[in-house]
């Protein structure tokens, strides 16, 4: 349910930014200004067992996932494109459903049984109107799981200045979600809920020379309803209630990227920085270095890693002291706590269209390992929560435009 969020949040930001990107040579791929595009993607998602130590009860198995991803561009003429965008997961596996303490009082987590089991479809349509000096895009969409479903629209607005070397751009989006929770064994007739989030985005590129460019932009979110996860508990002392959150959320960030191109090496740093800052009290920073070199001309090889560390939500402990009231605020929710994480991650795109003569096809392939822990966190944390994730995907892409 929350991977759907934060893909709708990804995607907004990554559609407001990406003409910019394209001005240095080799950043862009296949992707065209107004062309025939179909890319397909597939991805193995898995995450790490739990350690023994770390469970009480549950299964130690965690979620793999996999999901298929295919994307179509049809030009309509000189300066109309329409997009479509489906993907498709299936997720299996267990996840942490309350945190208690142990004899010696550190706290263990309660795993739910290994037999979840869920699917979840996005489809997005869109269509983009091409000027001399701007872009418009107009898109809407829907995802559906066993338990969810949304609609989501968008606006977005590029428009070039200065011989086309700075670039602004904006948007806003809006999107309803229903959840219809299935029962379990602490809530057997859970009630349907409802959520409402706006997102408004402001984004500004300037080409430095012939070899740098660097992008900056600002996105607001505000959502206002059904914020709780319905499969967590918070245990306090001895007692099991629901997880509880503010019935609303802002949330503000900051990203700035900057790209430079080194022609006799025939490589490119790509180096990120984000802020993120929200209502629940969390506080994000994460920086990302990665290079991208040629090699042959046929192939780009590019290794990354990225570091993110941030605070813990003020309303979250691993479990909670006696007289907790079910309406306070309380999470015991392991994205809520204090931690950091460090992810490697290693991609390689052949270019077959030099190879085979097919138009810009490029088959890619990325392998990214991501470990997360008390001990990254900056400052450290006093207790760990002993839900945190490791996980491990393996992405193969086909891209072909002309």
């Amino acid at each position: 349910m929350r991977r759907a969020e934060e893909r709708r949040a990804l995607g907004t930001l990554a559609a407001l930014t990406s003409s910019a990107l394209a001005l240095l040579p080799g950043l862009a791929g296949a992707q065209t200004d107004n062309g025939w595009e179909l890319d397909y993607g597939y991805s193995m998602y898995s995450e790490g067992r739990i350690g023994a130590s770390k469970i009480s009860a549950g299964s130690r198995d965690r979620y793999d996932i996999d999901t298929h991803q295919a994307k179509l561009a049809v030009p309509i003429g000189s300066h109309i494109s329409l997009g479509l965008d489906v993907m498709y997961e299936k997720m299996t596996g267990a996840s942490p459903w309350f945190i208690e303490p142990n004899l010696a009082g550190d706290p263990v987590v309660v795993m739910t049984g290994a037999s979840i089991q869920d699917t979840r479809t996005d489809i997005l349509g869109s269509v983009k109107f091409i000027g001399e000096k701007s872009r418009t895009t107009l898109a809407g969409g829907t995802s559906f799981e066993d338990d969810y479903s949304s609609i989501n629209f968008s606006f977005g607005r590029e428009k070039d200045f200065n011989e086309k070397l700075t670039t602004f751009s904006w948007g806003i989006g809006f999107s309803t979600d229903d959840i219809d929770p299935t029962a379990t064994s602490f809530d057997p007739n859970p009630r349907k809920r409802t959520k409402k989030t706006g997102t408004f985005s402001l984004g500004l590129s300037q080409v430095i020379d012939r070899a740098s460019v660097a992008q900056t932009s600002l996105t607001l979110q505000y959502a206002d309803g059904f914020l709780s996860d319905p499969y967590k508990l918070v245990h306090a002392s001895g007692t099991n209630l629901a997880d509880h959150r503010p019935g609303t959320r802002t949330q503000l960030s900051w990203l700035t990227r900057y790209r430079r191109h080194f022609e006799r090496a025939r490589g490119s740093l790509h180096a990120d920085y984000q802020l993120a800052w929200d209502t629940f009290g969390v506080v994000g920073n994460t920086l990302e270095l990665g290079w991208y070199q040629d090699v042959f001309g046929l192939v780009t090889v590019a290794p990354s890693v990225r570091y993110y560390t941030q605070s813990a939500a003020d309303f979250y402990a691993p479990y909670f002291a006696a007289g907790l009231l079910p309406s306070e605020n309380a999470s015991s929710d392991y994205r809520l706590s204090p931690y950091g994480a460090i992810s490697y991650k290693l991609r390689a795109d052949l270019r077959l269209g030099d190879l085979l003569k097919v138009a810009n096809a490029t088959l890619g392939v990325q392998y990214e390992h991501y470990q997360s822990g008390g001990n990254f966190r900056l400052g450290g944390v006093g207790t760990e929560n002993p839900g945190l994730v490791d996980f491990d995907v393996l992405l193969v892409t086909l891209r072909t435009g002309f």
